[in-house]
């Protein structure tokens, strides 16, 4: 449950490339000014060649579209040991955040301090975990399956994922240096060190 603005509403049978194009297109219609009388776009998936993450999250702290609840990112991950990529750390990173729910334990809440649709309250049972928060588009709810969830001691900023992972391939590789270089989207991203 969120505001009205926390969803892109598609109108079509199935979202694919083409009916999101002709969304953006009817949404950047509205928004441009008289003078322009054609807008063509162009969408592409970014081509990623080594392993990539694919986690939702929520920033209540954002103040745009990433204070939404549950959107998400698919982005390529760097693990480097001591100056060398290692690509087997970094497949078990992608492993271990596809398709996942990264949650923030000062956003998680029990499930009866939701105020969720009947239909959603009768799907929900102690397998599920809560979350709600406040931010400047308003409040925002999910209820989801705990297995599809991997708690954060922070808020789930890239710059906050990239340290968090930092942490927990240092405890694993002991002494040795670690890099980390965490993408979110395109052009945008976090080094950490540990």
């Amino acid at each position: 449950r969120c505001p009205s603005q926390g969803f892109a509403f598609i109108p079509a049978p199935q979202v694919d490339k083409e009916s999101v194009t002709r969304y953006l297109l009817a949404v950047l219609a509205k928004r441009l000014p008289g003078n322009i009388k054609d807008l063509s776009l162009t969408l592409r998936q970014e081509a990623i060649t080594g392993a990539f993450y694919h986690y939702s999250h929520g920033l209540k702290k954002h103040d745009g579209n990433c204070q939404r609840i549950a959107h998400g990112h698919r982005s390529p991950i760097e693990i480097h040991v001591d100056g060398e990529r290692d690509q087997e750390l970094e497949l078990n990173w992608a492993e271990r955040w596809g398709d996942i729910y990264l949650g923030t334990e000062e956003d998680k809440v029990a499930l009866t301090e939701l105020a969720l649709s009947p239909r959603a309250n009768a799907q929900l049972g102690e397998h599920h975990t809560g979350f709600k928060y406040v931010a400047p588009q308003g409040l925002f709810q999910l209820a989801i399956p705990s297995a599809e969830v991997e708690m954060i001691d922070t808020d789930t900023t890239v710059e906050l994922l990239a340290c968090y992972i930092a942490r927990e391939v240092k405890k694993m590789v002991g002494d040795k240096f670690v890099k980390i270089v965490a993408y979110e989207g395109v052009g945008k991203g976090a080094i950490a060190y540990a």
